[in-house]
């Protein structure tokens, strides 16, 4: 059984596949969630979001996965001797009420090699995967801004 919920404006699908001794009634919440919008014919887009943590326990975003890129990834930016560099996220666990920002310049989703043109106004699909086998899925809106 899979869970339907709406989340500012934003669907989201909860997987009821939960690892044994998830709480089946407790979920990270994305908000806030976005897919920067690039010119025609580029090979890497950027999104955005907020994972916040209501749960009593502590979650981790293991990977990122969607049907409209061929190589999504999640890195952190980081300044290395004076020049940004893009880095693997390296572990991302959310504490029981916390939240995890993924903003520009800082942790994002890389979302390389785009299977089908995403235009402002289209969304995306994306789902981030948990250690415990769950996987949040959204659709995301294409936007040239943060909202």
């Amino acid at each position: 059984m899979n869970v339907l919920r709406p989340c500012l404006g934003l669907t989201l699908w909860l997987s009821a596949s939960a690892a044994v001794g998830a709480a089946p009634d407790c979920a990270p919440v994305i908000e806030k969630a976005w897919v920067r919008a690039a010119p025609p014919g580029a090979s890497t887009l950027a999104g955005y979001l907020v994972l916040r943590n209501p749960c009593a326990a502590a979650v981790e975003v293991v990977d990122v996965e969607s049907r409209d890129f061929g190589m999504p990834m999640i890195h952190r930016t980081e300044l290395v001797d004076g020049v940004s560099r893009m880095r693997p996220a390296g572990r991302m666990v959310v504490a029981a009420g916390a939240s995890l920002r993924f903003e520009p310049g800082g942790l994002h989703l890389m979302l390389m090699k785009p299977l089908r043109p995403l235009a402002e106004g289209d969304s995306a699909r994306l789902r981030l995967v948990l250690a415990d086998g769950r996987r949040l899925y959204v659709e995301v809106p294409v936007r040239r801004s943060a909202p």
